[in-house]
C-alpha cells in the first residue's frame, strides 16, 4: 500500500541526513556551471527542500528564490547561513512573474509536481529570455538503472514508472513548450554497492530518507525490511547494488 502524497513537513526535520558532509556532488557543480553560463542574477529552484543546492549557489548571486510545496521544508531552509527568498506554493502554477529568473532548475523533484508538461511550461513563462531550465534526476524507465529497492518493496517500481517522466517523453515536453537546444547529458554516476550486512546500514534505507520508501505503509516498508534479511540468512555474502545515472536535462528560452 502507497500513499499517494508524501508528507514532507513530517520528514523535513530529518531530511538533510542524505546529504553526508563527506561526500562531494557532481550536481552541485553542474548547477554552478549552468548559473555562470547564463550569467545568472536571480535563480528559482523549484521543489527547493531544505536549501541544500540553492545554498550553493550562493557564490554567483544572493537573488536566490526557492519555492517548495512543503512549511516544513521551508521552515528547515530558513535555517541556511545566507538568506533564501522562499516561497510556498505549487510547481505547476508557480507564484511568480514572467520572465523572471535566469536559471530555474529542480533536482530530484519532478516526480512530485504531478503534472510535469504543466511545469515545464511554467517554467517557460517566468524564466527571461536566454534563460535556462534544468532538470536533474534519474530515470527509472532507463535500461540502465539497477536498484536494489524495486527487488524487496512492493509497488516501489510500479509507482516511480508513473511518477517520473522518461528522458524521451521530458525532452518532448521541453521542445514543444519552446526551449531551444534541449539537451541531456549525466553528470553523476551512483554506484553504491553494500555486500552482506552492510546493507542494512545503507542511509537511504531509512523509511524517510526518500520518497520511494517514505511512501509506504509501515506494514508494507517493515516486509522490504524482513525480505532483505530473509535473503541475508540464505547468502550471507550477498551483495545489494545501487546503480544508474544521474542526468541533467536543459532547454534555453529565446
Amino acid at each position: 500500500m502507497t500513499h499517494s502524497r508524501l508528507n514532507y513537513d513530517a520528514i523535513s526535520n530529518d531530511y538533510n541526513q542524505r546529504y553526508p558532509s563527506d561526500l562531494h556532488w557532481d550536481r552541485g557543480d553542474a548547477l554552478l556551471e549552468l548559473a555562470r553560463q547564463v550569467n545568472a542574477k536571480t535563480i528559482l529552484e523549484v521543489g527547493s527542500g531544505t536549501g541544500f543546492w540553492l545554498i550553493l549557489l550562493h557564490q554567483v548571486t544572493s537573488q536566490l528564490y526557492g519555492m517548495d510545496f512543503s512549511a516544513g521544508m521551508i521552515s528547515q531552509a530558513k535555517n541556511q547561513p545566507a538568506h533564501l527568498k522562499l516561497t510556498r506554493g505549487t510547481a505547476t502554477r508557480l507564484p511568480f512573474q514572467s520572465e523572471s529568473f535566469d536559471p530555474l532548475y529542480c533536482v530530484d523533484a519532478i516526480h512530485h509536481f504531478g503534472n510535469h508538461a504543466a511545469f515545464v511550461d511554467e517554467a517557460f513563462r517566468v524564466l527571461k529570455p536566454g534563460g535556462a531550465l534544468a532538470v536533474i534526476g534519474h530515470d527509472p524507465h532507463s535500461d540502465d538503472f539497477n536498484w536494489y529497492f524495486y527487488d524487496y518493496f512492493d509497488t516501489v517500481y510500479e509507482t516511480d514508472l508513473r511518477r517520473y517522466p522518461s528522458s524521451g517523453g521530458l525532452k518532448e515536453m521541453m521542445n514543444q513548450a519552446g526551449f531551444q537546444n534541449v539537451g541531456r547529458r549525466n553528470i553523476e554516476h551512483v554506484l553504491s554497492i553494500h555486500e552482506g550486512r552492510q546493507v542494512l546500514n545503507d542511509p537511504f534505507l531509512k523509511q524517510n530518507a526518500t520518497s520511494q520508501l517514505a511512501l509506504l505503509s509501515g506494514e508494507v516498508y517493515e516486509a522490504g525490511i524482513e525480505k532483505i534479511k530473509a535473503d541475508l540468512k540464505r547468502a550471507a555474502s550477498m551483495v545489494f547494488k545501487s546503480d544508474f545515472w544521474v542526468r541533467m536535462f536543459t532547454g534555453i528560452k529565446p
